[in-house]
């Protein structure tokens, strides 16, 4: 069946192949707001938009009327005029822990400008969520959204119930060759020998992002063998395996005092052929002041991340602003981005 959900004079459902033009044009009509608040630039090229018209037909004919594929969900909301908005959902769980609820990512959501205030935007929301709940089987679900700091769709999540629990900032990577390291504490690539300090730090990670309200994650974990050998044999990947890239602080006693993991990826068409660059999973020794090993991570992290091919280096999974770990990083050179924002489905 088709049709899932009514909203007003909205009908949210899955799209039919023929509608692949109409759910580019909006996927264009949203890179365009972005790349006005800073996001990545989308191509201008009509041809690059032909294809991925193309692309979502063949993809929504093989749903044959379904919005769930694998671990995606597609929704698109119409109304008498035609498609007017759509959402993404990826569904999956962040960790090992059978009590971590279940994460479905929102992703593109849009309702075409010339269709606001009809009830699109929430209809898709929770049209999502229901979904979610499906393909978790009853089990807790979150739903969370990044938005960026200029969106003015903040107020739209928090009428919504959306509660913001992770912040985002950026800092360019030009000239980050140039930047030389500086005080007692050194970053360097993390070895397998590092993998019993890394345990030992992650309790704090786990801890700091539950302090904010992030649960789509596992609670903190006890050190133990098995958690040690299994960080031992990630960390002995062979070198040209790149990601995840995990980096370590070292003191002058080359102890282990902070770590981050950096992921590198290419953005695929509509976007401008680009590389992407993330840091994350910040875990700091909660004895030092956090500037002191923010610093030279992201210093590290810069280099790496520009000899990659990335211009930008995004630092994710902060605490709120105010706090050490956010104000560390605006003392690195780092400008706010984004925040995540979640609610139970």
């Amino acid at each position: 069946m088709a049709a899932v959900s009514k909203f007003a004079s909205v009908v949210v459902r899955a799209a039919n192949p023929s509608e692949g033009p109409a759910v580019a044009g909006l996927w264009r009509e949203l890179w365009d707001i972005h790349e006005t608040w800073g996001g990545y630039i989308g191509s201008r090229d009509p041809r690059v938009y032909e294809q991925l018209a193309e692309r979502l037909s063949n993809d929504f004919r093989t749903r044959s009327g379904q919005p769930v594929l694998g671990r995606h969900v597609h929704l698109v909301a119409a109304t008498s005029e035609g498609i007017i908005g759509q959402v993404e959902g990826w569904f999956d769980r962040h960790g090992v822990d059978e009590t971590t609820p279940y994460t479905c990512e929102v992703r593109s959501l849009i309702v075409s400008s010339r269709a606001r205030t009809r009830g699109a935007g929430r209809a898709l929301l929770r049209e999502l969520g229901r979904f979610a709940l499906q393909m978790s089987r009853g089990s807790a679900v979150v739903m969370a959204a990044e938005v960026l700091e200029p969106n003015p769709a903040h107020t739209f999540y928090a009428k919504a119930g959306y509660v913001p629990v992770s912040w985002a900032a950026r800092v360019s990577t030009a000239s980050a060759r140039d930047v030389p390291p500086t005080g007692p504490y050194v970053a360097r690539r993390a070895l397998p020998a590092d993998a019993l300090s890394i345990a030992f730090l992650d309790p704090t990670l786990a801890a700091r992002r539950r302090l904010q309200g992030d649960v789509r994650f596992d609670r903190p974990r006890a050190v133990d063998a098995t958690f040690v050998g299994a960080l031992a044999s990630h960390l002995a990947r062979p070198r040209g395996s790149q990601d995840p890239y995990d980096i370590v602080v070292v003191d002058q006693k080359m102890r282990v005092r902070a770590n981050a993991t950096l992921l590198t990826m290419s953005l695929d068409p509509p976007f401008l052929p680009t590389r992407r660059a993330l840091l994350g999973r910040f875990a700091l020794d909660p004895a030092l002041p956090a500037p002191l090993l923010v610093a030279p991570l992201i210093r590290f992290a810069r280099r790496v991340a520009s000899a990659r091919g990335a211009c930008m280096l995004e630092l994710v999974d902060l605490d709120p602003p105010g706090n050490p770990l956010y104000e560390a990083m605006r003392l690195a050179g780092g400008v706010p981005w984004s925040r995540l924002v979640e609610r139970y489905a």
